[in-house]
């Protein structure tokens, strides 16, 4: 079974937008969110894919790569790739974030977009300064992002990662520079609803996995995996911002 045509007048990307790989995600999300690539269907090749959504077959080819580590598609030689059965089911394990408005402090969107300029190559910096005690820290905060009691322990415990593992740079500018996103984030309470109720179990694992996949990287001081889970980890939060606006 072959996605439908109708893929290209539903979700192709802006052309004020070309050719960002977080943008062909989404696309792509939604695609399937919404019924127009069902699980077990084989997707348009990139070429088609590029073609559908207005953009390059770089883009195409770094979001299905994405897609594929994520586990929301598979890939055989010879055959194609394919969604996965169960590829309706990440949505019950992503973390969404519905933006506000805020005139006082940056958006969570502009935050990412922003922090995929430098982030994933601070992670060599990470890497060559991290010291072992500091990697233990991150292990010890990954248990809390894990058993956060309430959706906003669950926000504080990533950032808490997060400050930690800018603060290994040993870089006081680049710690200053998260501190201040913290406290932009704060200032609208993370763009959260019933931030006292407890995080989805299913959403907390997801994430768990993703940072701890970072944390491991830099545990194994490999810089180029750290650089690229980054990467993805910042590309895949900022295409599901707003997901259904």
């Amino acid at each position: 079974m072959t996605a439908t045509a109708t893929l290209q007048q539903q979700a192709a990307v802006s052309t004020n937008d070309r050719a960002t790989p977080s943008l062909v995600y989404r696309a792509l999300l939604r695609s399937i969110k919404q019924g127009l690539m069902v699980p077990g269907a084989k997707l348009p090749n990139e070429r088609e894919l590029a073609q559908q959504l207005n953009t390059s077959r770089t883009a195409v080819r770094s979001a299905l790569s994405m897609m594929e580590r994520q586990g929301l598609v598979r890939r055989r030689v010879g055959s194609g790739t394919f969604l996965t059965e169960d590829a309706r089911d990440v949505f019950e394990r992503m973390d969404q974030t519905e933006q506000g408005d805020h005139d006082s402090v940056p958006s969570f969107a502009e935050i990412v977009e922003g922090r995929l300029l430098f982030e994933p190559a601070m992670m060599h910096l990470v890497i060559r300064r991290v010291e072992e005690h500091e990697i233990a820290e991150m292990r010890r905060i990954l248990e809390a992002v894990l058993g956060a009691p309430t959706w906003e322990d669950f926000k504080e415990s990533i950032y808490a990662l997060h400050r930690q593992i800018f603060a290994s740079t040993k870089n006081k500018f680049l710690e200053q520079i998260m501190a201040s996103i913290l406290d932009d984030r704060r200032a609208v309470l993370f763009d959260g609803r019933d931030t006292d109720k407890p995080a989805p179990e299913l959403v907390r694992q997801q994430t768990h996995r993703e940072l701890r996949a970072i944390v491991d990287a830099i545990a194994d001081r490999n810089g180029k995996r750290a650089e690229k889970l980054v990467s993805d980890h910042l590309l895949r939060t900022l295409a599901t911002i707003n997901i259904w606006q």
